[in-house]
């Protein structure tokens, strides 16, 4: 949600501040219902693909900030998830 409201805010930079956004958009969602069903056959599909911006993570023992990739698979009956990072894809 909180992604939302800043994409939101810049575009309109007077708007609503976060929990009024949140108030809004939960009795809009009510009306609307925005969560797409889909129907999966057990075992029959997984989703997988590298997710957004590319991440940093911080050497422990050198300090050095390193670009990491952000791998993500979803299996389509369950919405059971694996996500790991990776230093390259």
């Amino acid at each position: 949600m909180y992604g939302m409201w800043e994409r939101y805010i810049f575009l309109n930079v007077d708007g609503f501040i976060i929990s009024q956004f949140r108030f809004h958009y939960f009795k809009w969602s009510n009306k609307v219902n925005p969560v797409m069903h889909m129907i999966h056959k057990a075992g029959d599909k997984m989703y997988v693909d590298y997710a957004g911006k590319t991440l940093s993570i911080v050497d422990k023992s050198t300090s050095e900030i390193k670009e990491v990739q952000f791998f993500v698979a979803i299996l389509g009956a369950s919405q059971y998830a694996y996500a790991k990072d990776f230093m390259s894809q």
